[in-house]
């Protein structure tokens, strides 16, 4: 009983924020304490109702971006926390019977088996892989949590300090903008690489 009202608040929560998405970008844009644009961005990263990318770049734009980037780092890694302990200790039969069931996985649960800490720094810095799936495959899959934080955390570094500071130069500073852009296509490529099977001799 107690799983399904919290999967019930769950999703009664992502259709509240869905409906007001374009109340709470407005409200980001305005000056809060700490706590609450802290609140905002967590609540936003649990809730994937507005694509992260447009919240990180609007704090970006309202705080700075070494403010910004830092809340939604914050933010989203406590999200990250959260959504772990929720599948692994409410719901990890139901997510491990499901992930079973996606051949897709099949490539990135063999990573995880041989690296899993580097698999987990790359499937955040991979902007293609939605981060909720990450927080519940690791989750459904029991990786140690400590192992997963610290992944997790070094993982978005990159693609956090990139769009806050997209969001709070972008404008001002497009060649800047274009470099930072550049370094991340970089940085994306050498992990990319580093990732495929060595040959054995």
């Amino acid at each position: 009983m107690r799983k399904w009202l919290l999967t019930l608040i769950y999703v009664s929560g992502i259709i509240t924020a869905f409906i007001y998405r374009y109340e709470l970008l407005d409200w980001i844009r305005q000056d809060h304490s700490l706590f609450l644009s802290m609140g905002t961005a967590t609540l936003l990263a649990l809730l994937p109702v507005v694509p992260y990318k447009a919240v990180i770049s609007l704090f970006g734009y309202a705080y700075g971006s070494l403010a910004g980037a830092a809340i939604c780092w914050a933010a989203t890694t406590l999200a990250a926390a959260m959504m772990y302990g929720g599948v692994k200790y409410l719901f990890q039969g139901k997510a491990r019977a499901y992930l079973a069931t996606v051949p897709a996985l099949d490539k990135f649960t063999e990573a995880v088996d041989r690296r899993p800490f580097v698999s987990v720094i790359l499937a955040r810095l991979a902007p293609f892989i939605p981060q909720a799936a990450v927080n519940a495959y690791a989750g459904a899959a029991g990786l140690p949590f400590w192992s997963f934080l610290a992944a997790t955390g070094i993982g978005k570094i990159p693609g956090i300090a990139l769009f806050a500071f997209l969001g709070g130069n972008i404008f001002q500073h497009p060649k800047s903008a274009a470099a930072a852009i550049f370094i991340y296509v970089v940085i994306l490529a050498a992990a990319g690489m580093s990732m495929r099977p060595q040959k054995r001799g």
